[in-house]
């Protein structure tokens, strides 16, 4: 089984206070220092083991991400380890048709980024994941969503957005293409072409599920997928509903006659103590907090696929001591067929950094091992 850390490259403010903590004073933003902290936590799990980063991130909202450009930074990322896997968790293209507009459920900074930047470009996508797949020597993992929620026409678009990139990795001579929202013709000379990923024949590709709606079609097409904390067991719908549905994904993987079998990624918030008093304590703490985050007390919830509220976190979480977590990942397992946890060990970014290298050496010392 394979351990990734999920990382939203989170702030640093004056005090160590966040501004959603009752004790926050307006304490200034450290960017120097978040940017140092951040490249600790990076190294450590480079050196602890670990399989996995995962990169998240967004636009214009730097209080729970300072990471606008997961490919960028994966690059970055990718250029000061040698090991480790680098993937993003989750690059969002813009995506829109004459008339479109955000979802209702769309946060501020979400809205205005769908509002006011330009749509991505298939082209520069596949070059920029081509180029850091290159520097990474073959470490790196294309993880993708196009907020498709309950919307079938832009799950077929962003489908379609996926096949063009694909089509230029693959193709030695891009011959053109012609989709109902891509239409590009064939390069008009021999020499035109863009560069090309080391891992043949592209990285692998993981799609977060954001609605019940998607299992079967990630299957069909041949994705791994991602579930996290917003569609984890014991949550609203119940554990036993989510385990047919990874099934059916599963099942669609199987009848359309992809390869190999089908994988699942589960992201989920993280907290490791060597007590459980001590585990309950820090907890406790942490849900006070991440209640003000998503209440829009000075905090920004967030509504990516994979996120959880505190609602689903009180019941669908590994939080506890390492014990604790073992049993929670062999359930994972069990019911999910999760081969690979995604380790968010700083939900809605309020996790003391002191606790979040706490935990990750706990992971490190009595978690992972148990899995290996």
């Amino acid at each position: 089984m394979d351990f990734g850390l999920f990382t939203t490259w989170n702030a640093v403010y004056v005090g160590d206070k966040v501004p959603w903590d009752p004790e926050y004073h307006g304490g200034k933003l450290l960017e120097e220092a978040a940017y140092a902290q951040n490249w600790k936590e990076v190294q450590a799990v480079e050196d602890m083991g670990w399989d996995y980063i995962w990169l998240g991130g967004g636009h214009f909202s730097t209080q729970g991400s300072m990471d606008p450009q997961p490919l960028l930074l994966s690059a970055a990322v990718a250029s000061r380890t040698q090991r480790i896997k680098i993937g993003t968790s989750i690059h969002r293209p813009i995506l829109k048709r004459p008339g479109d507009t955000a979802s209702p459920r769309a946060l501020p900074h979400e809205r205005y980024a769908f509002d006011q930047l330009m749509l991505e470009d298939p082209f520069q996508v596949a070059e920029q994941v081509a180029i850091v797949d290159q520097l990474s020597h073959g470490r790196f993992l294309y993880g993708a969503g196009g907020r498709t929620r309950g919307n079938d026409a832009k799950r077929e678009h962003f489908f379609e957005f996926l096949d063009v990139l694909k089509q230029l990795w693959t193709e030695d001579h891009f011959t053109g293409f012609e989709g109902k929202y891509y239409k590009y013709p064939a390069f008009y000379e021999s020499y035109m072409n863009i560069p090309k990923p080391v891992q043949k024949p592209y990285p692998p590709m993981l799609l977060p599920v954001d609605s019940q709606e998607s299992f079967e079609p990630m299957g069909t097409h041949g994705y791994r997928i991602a579930i996290g904390g917003g569609t984890s067991p014991h949550n609203l719908r119940g554990y036993t509903v989510l385990k047919n549905d990874v099934q059916r994904y599963r099942q669609a993987w199987k009848d359309a006659g992809h390869p190999g079998d089908p994988t699942t990624v589960v992201r989920m918030p993280t907290l490791v103590a060597e007590t459980k008093a001590e585990a309950q304590r820090l907890t406790e703490d942490l849900m006070g907090l991440a209640r003000r985050y998503y209440s829009g007390r000075a905090g920004i919830g967030s509504t990516d696929a994979g996120s959880a509220s505190p609602e689903t976190v009180a019941d669908a979480n590994l939080f506890g001591t390492p014990e604790e977590v073992v049993e929670g990942i062999h359930f994972l397992q069990e019911h999910f067929s999760a081969d690979e946890i995604m380790f968010e060990v700083n939900w809605t970014a309020s996790v003391p950094r002191d606790v979040v290298m706490n935990t990750m050496q706990l992971l490190t010392d009595k978690v992972i091992p148990q899995f290996k």
